[in-house]
């Protein structure tokens, strides 16, 4: 019965392994965790804590030296996103100023849209009514990034 914990182990890490590189749905995440479990849970019953520790102790061994082994492979660079993003999210600057200005949807607010205000498009939502593209809306509030307009009529 030993081999075939050591070869579910072995599976096991060599499935999460895998889940870690290649993109996808998980599969192999979860049947590398039920292999690992049933593994683990295995020598436990039939051998004992002693074995289960043992095991447990060298999958986590196993698991590093792998992870050391796609690092020096070149391998882990190649899934790694090392570029990092250094501009500003958004500048919420530009929203200053805008509580009571009149702007023009551009797109059907439900209640979500675009709105021209000042010839500038901007994220706008509506108080929860549907407006129309193309009708005049006026900007009653500005919480964070989000616009609150309302219909405006003369």
């Amino acid at each position: 019965m030993l081999p075939w914990i050591v070869v579910l182990a072995i599976l096991g890490l060599i499935l999460v392994f895998a889940e870690m590189l290649i993109p996808g749905f998980g599969v192999f995440g979860v049947f590398g965790i039920l292999s690992l479990l049933c593994s683990t849970i295995m020598a436990a019953k039939i051998y004992g804590v002693i074995v289960f520790m043992i095991l447990l102790i060298a999958l986590v061994a196993l698991f590093f030296i792998m992870l050391m082994i796609a690092k020096k492979s070149g391998l882990y660079n190649k899934v790694v996103l090392y570029d990092r993003l250094e501009s500003k999210d958004f500048d919420e600057t530009r929203l200053e100023g805008l509580i009571g200005k009149i702007g023009v949807t551009q797109t059907t607010l439900r209640p979500y849209g675009v709105a021209e205000i000042d010839e500038n498009n901007y994220d706008v939502c509506s108080l929860g009514d549907f407006i129309d593209k193309g009708k005049r809306v006026k900007v009653v509030q500005i919480s964070g990034k989000t616009v609150t307009v309302k219909e405006w009529e003369e």
